[in-house]
């Protein structure tokens, strides 16, 4: 009777850690590496699950963040087989920005285009063309 305890208290113990811990590299998660020009490297994580459309981003030594988290500046659509981040006068670097990054986990790629602006200024003052794109590829850790 002590064993079957120790075993239910022990396996509630790991699913806490489990769920409540930074998302760690599950089977069937696809893992993308991309050099940002400007940016450096970024690591991203599409969670393979019935449930997840949840995309993960860091940095080379960092704990993984949740990419485009929605809000009432940016949100999340899936394309196909791409993720798009929708951004509206969000602050990027030293100017305001209008547009949407794409990640593709199929053919691993990154690139982001936007309209920008100085801070204070709205869309309609915002200039076109700004456009970033990353040498991406599938990664194992």
């Amino acid at each position: 009777m002590l064993r079957v305890i120790s075993l239910v208290i022990g396996l509630c113990f790991f699913s806490t850690l489990s769920v409540s811990s930074s998302p760690a590299l599950a089977w069937g998660d696809t893992l993308i590496k991309c050099k940002i020009k400007g940016v450096g490297v970024r690591n991203f994580k599409l969670e393979d699950g019935i449930w997840s459309d949840k995309v993960w981003e860091r940095k080379n030594n960092t704990d993984w963040k949740q990419w485009c988290p929605e809000t009432d500046k940016q949100n999340m659509k899936i394309g196909g087989d791409e993720l798009i981040c929708m951004v509206a006068g969000k602050k990027h670097r030293d100017m305001l920005i209008w547009g949407r990054t794409i990640i593709n986990f199929e053919k691993p790629s990154w690139e982001m285009r936007y309209r920008f602006a100085k801070p204070g200024q709205a869309y309609v003052d915002s200039a076109p063309g700004g456009r970033e794109t990353a040498t991406c590829k599938i990664w194992a850790e």
